[in-house]
């Protein structure tokens, strides 16, 4: 037990300790209130069904290690009756946590980040407003951002990923969306992001399709986007990030009319290769160590994959929490296929942040996706980058990273929007 007679050096003692990695011996200078509370801080995006003091605070390490890189030591240190905010260094920035010191240990352990403007977003250059998206049956909230000066401008319309569901793209304290959206608005080229259906409005399970669920929304965001007055109609443009960049190509494809498509990390296929499945170790232990359990799991994961890449499965039946009848309808749109086959040019960006000797099996995995589009034969225009070292928000960070290094906040690569920008620019009629 660390003596707390000195609050500020109690405080020290425990964030050393958290950032030598020794995660158990800092565990120990919890008090019980403390160790429950350090669980109950965790972000709940990130937290794991049963989860330890001792695995949050591995976890905080490895989410700060992901964005910020190896730790340099303790800072600045302040005390206010029983907390104290403590500055913790690194090789590319600092983080405060906040640690609770009282009488019996240490109280608690907790981190405040927030999302912060990227530098290269000139909000001087762009305005935004509010609109509404008619999706036919709902109505669907959005920020239209449109570049100061004589239009009409070329335009994008964005379209999330899995999972997320605001107009910014929020994941933590990142925000993807709004960081292209306002990245592109700055060098004028005016942006749409909306809100995702399923963020208020419920779609049976019998309904749960790619059009359902994505592509319909998309392209009444198109059309709301081409009637804006500052907006060039035969310019608008699709980007998608994640499942929204593999659903671009439909989107585009359904629409009929627009300009050229982007892909942000959309994988090549719906399906995973069941023979090609080992880079999923990596979800459960960052250097891909599995007990006994998490093994099973994975093989019962590689034959979900097996069984879903076969059709081998029931409409009504969930699998990765989602119905059979989502598999059967992304099985009919297969990305690569509909892209060669538009008529619009296509970006497609990939991007590989993994520790080569950690994680062999995911870094050729990251490194194969890119491959894939590399070989496919796309429209005259079309552009296939590789952005090794960023991960799949396209941020810069340190490998291996897992996904709790979004909870610290990061913004979209500035060479990343700067080459969106100048293919769209590019390519536009």
């Amino acid at each position: 037990m660390v003596p707390t007679s000195d609050p500020k050096e109690a405080a020290r003692t425990f964030a050393t300790r958290f950032l030598d990695e020794s995660f158990a011996d800092a565990a120990d200078l919890l008090t019980d209130d403390g160790r429950e509370a350090v669980v109950d801080a965790f972000p709940d995006e990130f937290r794991e069904e049963e989860m330890t003091a001792e695995d949050a605070l591995e976890q905080y390490w490895w989410g700060l290690y992901g964005q910020y890189g190896a730790s340099s030591g303790v800072g600045e240190i302040r005390v206010d009756d029983d907390a104290a905010t403590v500055v913790l260094d690194f090789a590319a920035g600092t983080e405060t946590a906040t640690v609770g010191v009282d009488d019996g240990g240490i109280s608690g352990f907790s981190f405040a980040p927030e999302y912060e403007i990227p530098e290269y977003a000139d909000e001087s250059a762009f305005t935004e407003r509010e609109v509404s998206v008619d999706a036919g049956d709902v109505n669907l909230d959005g920020v239209l951002a449109v570049p100061e000066g004589d239009g009409p401008f070329p335009a994008v319309v964005l379209v999330h990923g899995a999972g997320i569901h605001d107009p910014d793209g929020s994941a933590g304290n990142s925000k993807i969306l709004k960081d292209v959206a306002w990245g592109l608005a700055g060098d004028g080229i005016a942006t749409l992001r909306y809100e995702k259906r399923l963020a208020e409005h419920d779609v049976a399970d019998e309904a749960f399709t790619l059009d359902r669920v994505v592509v319909d929304d998309a392209i009444a965001a198109v059309d709301e986007l081409a009637a804006a007055d500052e907006v060039a109609e035969d310019a608008v443009f699709v980007v998608g990030h994640s499942q929204g960049g593999m659903a671009a190509p439909r989107i585009a494809e359904r629409h009929g009319d627009v300009a050229g498509v982007v892909n942000l990390d959309g994988s090549a296929h719906w399906t995973f290769d069941p023979d090609d499945f080992d880079f999923v170790r990596y979800e459960f232990d960052i250097d891909g160590n599995l007990d006994e359990e998490e093994e099973a799991q994975l093989e019962t994961d590689r034959e979900t994959a097996r069984r879903i890449a076969e059709g081998d499965f029931e409409n009504d039946e969930t699998l990765w929490g989602r119905p059979g009848t989502w598999y059967r309808s992304t099985a009919e749109h297969d990305p690569t296929d509909i892209a060669s086959r538009l008529d619009c040019p296509v970006f497609v960006a990939k991007n590989r942040r993994a520790d080569d000797e950690r994680q062999p099996e995911l870094a050729t995995w990251l490194r194969g996706e890119f491959e894939q589009w590399q070989a496919i034969d796309l429209p005259d225009g079309s552009r296939v980058e590789f952005y090794d070292g960023l991960d799949h928000y396209f941020q810069e960070g340190f490998a291996p990273t897992i996904p709790l290094s979004l909870y610290f906040g990061g913004n979209v690569a500035e060479n990343v929007v700067t080459d969106l920008s100048e293919w769209i620019r590019g390519v536009a009629p």
